[in-house]
């Protein structure tokens, strides 16, 4: 899997960037935590960890990147129960945040790579059925939303993943009819600020 390349990698660029600052943990932000989701599919939902480093370029503005891995369980298409699947993203991601104090509101947009199964149900006029399941990698975006409460942050991302979904395929009548369900999830983000202060310290005035 690349995406333990893509956080090395992460983790390079940051670095590079925060050398040579004054301040070294005012430009560098590491947040640590774990969401829980919930899947566009009836029932299904998701525990995972994430990880993200940024640079503080402004007061208000951080850029770097995020990296996730979840698990998803539960679910049901029709009368068929999904089978347990893993998640793992890897993301770039900018954030814009309100203000200067400790407690503070904030926007952000990320995207990249989705690692994950999409399903295929296909359901016979006789009641089998049986199920086929691909990994792949996917294009998504994940705006979000929240607030940091000093060093705890909690935060609201709405994950859209592009290519992949579930598939459902029955036969009514000689027919085949195709229905698709969404990958995509919605995902609660309690996580806690282990490096990193609220941005760049201005330069003191010189008399």
């Amino acid at each position: 899997m690349r995406v333990a390349g893509w956080f090395a990698l992460l983790m390079l660029v940051a670095g590079q960037q925060a050398v040579g600052a004054e301040q070294h943990d005012d430009h560098l932000r590491v947040d640590c935590g774990m969401t829980g989701s919930t899947v566009a599919i009836s029932d299904r939902n998701g525990v995972g960890f994430i990880v993200e480093i940024k640079v503080n370029t402004h007061e208000n503005i951080a850029l770097g990147g995020r990296v996730e891995t979840a698990v998803m369980f539960g679910g049901r298409v029709r009368d068929e129960e999904l089978p347990f699947g893993f998640l793992a993203a890897a993301l770039i991601k900018g954030e814009y945040l309100v203000g200067s104090a400790s407690v503070r509101p904030y926007v952000a947009f990320g995207l990249g790579l989705y690692s994950m199964s999409s399903h295929s149900i296909v359901s016979e006029s006789n009641g089998r059925s049986g199920f086929s399941t691909t990994t792949g990698r996917y294009f998504g975006v994940a705006p979000e939303a929240g607030v940091d409460l000093g060093r705890l942050r909690l935060a609201l991302t709405y994950n859209a993943i592009a290519g992949t979904s579930v598939e459902h395929r029955h036969t009514t009548g000689g027919v085949e009819h195709r229905e698709s369900f969404s990958h995509n999830y919605l995902s609660l983000q309690a996580s806690f600020r282990f490096v990193g202060g609220a941005g760049p310290k201005k330069a003191p005035d010189r008399a």
